[in-house]
């Protein structure tokens, strides 16, 4: 399989889970302003939920610019990333049910140490079968930003235990660290 084809693979499913997350939305009951603050809370983790999404979507483009090969582990830790980002619009919904729950918080995190994980793994893929491509290498093969991030999330994830509203803030928050996509291969990539 060619690179191209994984890439269109996630860029097909990424916008479709960012879709059943905005239809899990409700309108207010009361359509006025004052209705749309009632649903203020569904409305903020729907925004974080998404621009975490797109966050991500940005990002795997971003690693994939100087991917080469493809392999079957690659295939496969592709596919992992994309089982738990496909859950993003399920424990959005489970927060946006009880904002206050302990449980939706730390399931919200959790959802995003697993992403974190599987993001780790796709990356270590990407390097194994793509030896020869010594830029990519050299930005993916160690990656401090991945290692913080997934502490963070750990971090975040303790936190909530007497925070629960940080959940998902905390959450939102350390992906701001992955809003400027890796420079050393966006660098090498215009020197192509």
């Amino acid at each position: 399989m060619k690179k191209n084809r994984l890439e269109a693979f996630t860029d097909a499913i990424v916008p479709i889970i960012m879709t059943v997350l905005v239809l899990e939305l409700n309108p207010p009951e009361k359509l006025s302003w004052h209705g749309f603050w009632g649903i203020r809370e569904e409305l903020m983790s729907y925004a974080i939920s998404f621009f975490l999404l797109a966050i991500v979507w940005g990002n795997h483009h971003h690693m994939f610019l100087l991917v080469k090969s493809i392999d079957g582990f690659v295939i496969w830790s592709n596919t992992v990333l994309l089982f738990f980002l496909s859950f993003v619009p399920f424990t959005t919904a489970i927060v946006d049910n009880d904002p206050n729950s302990l449980f939706g918080s730390q399931l919200y995190t959790l959802l995003f140490i697993c992403i974190n994980l599987s993001w780790n793994l796709l990356r270590v893929s990407l390097v194994r079968a793509n030896k020869s491509v010594k830029p990519l290498v050299a930005s993916l093969k160690r990656d401090p930003k991945s290692i913080y991030t997934l502490v963070a999330f750990i971090a975040v994830f303790l936190i909530s235990f007497y925070w629960h509203e940080f959940g998902m803030i905390g959450t939102f928050i350390v992906m701001l660290l992955w809003v400027m996509p890796y420079r050393k291969i966006e660098d090498a990539a215009k020197r192509i």
